[in-house]
């Protein structure tokens, strides 16, 4: 059980540091008891999206999925109300600087694909924004692990981006390719199997660093 005092400027701040103390421990599940309590808290998580690529923001997106499974059983709807806010923070001034709101979002149709499916198509089709496009894949991937169903008809749009000019963008295509057991021909693509370009994949709670190479190889082994 968390105890979290009032929320007076101290107490906003000894909040802040422990949602900061969770994440770095997972300790998910007390977070969602946190956010249950007072769902205003889920400021603290938003407010690491602003942080794009570092550990403690790629834990925060986690986190957001785990808080959203556990409210979608008590207030389906109040989850609903937080994919709004993503999406409205990813449309801003048409900017996306949303950051890493579509990652989020992506985590938490994977948590509860029966209730937010319809969230799937919506955040595809922001792939256009070469902004947020490294975020569209990843949530891809997190989405087909989940209900492929929801991802497969887009994968003739999707696939191209393995050729993008962004390695990030290249190795997340790779990887929702390689979960939805698309296998790549190597006639057509044997040149990804020579790139060595660097992304970062957060996997098990950590950043792993992964070559362009390695990801194409687990796609032409697929099936």
């Amino acid at each position: 059980m968390v105890f979290i005092p009032g929320e007076g400027v101290d107490s906003m701040l000894n909040t802040k540091d422990l949602v900061i103390t969770l994440l770095k421990e997972r300790k998910y599940d007390e977070i969602a008891e946190m956010v249950a309590g007072d769902r205003t808290r889920i400021r603290y998580l938003r407010r690491l999206l602003y942080e794009p690529g570092t550990l403690l923001c790629w834990r925060a997106i986690e986190a957001m999925g785990v808080v959203a499974g556990r409210l979608a059983e008590e207030d389906p709807q109040a989850v609903r109300l937080i994919l709004r806010n993503l999406l409205w923070a990813i449309n801003e001034e048409s900017g996306g600087i949303g950051w890493a709101s579509v990652e989020a979002m992506g985590e938490i149709v994977s948590r509860r694909p029966d209730l937010y499916g319809d969230y799937a198509s919506i955040i595809l089709f922001h792939v256009d924004e070469e902004m947020l496009r490294r975020g569209v894949m990843w949530a891809a991937g997190q989405i087909a692990r989940a209900r492929p169903d929801l991802v497969r008809r887009y994968i003739p749009m999707l696939a191209p981006y393995v050729d993008d000019p962004d390695p990030v963008v290249r190795g997340y295509t790779l990887r929702f390719l390689g979960i939805m057991g698309e296998k790549l021909d190597r006639e057509q693509y044997g040149h990804l199997l020579q790139d060595t370009s660097i992304v970062p994949v957060y996997e098990d709670g950590e950043i792993r660093r992964v070559t362009i190479a390695e990801l194409a190889l687990a796609c032409t082994n697929c099936r």
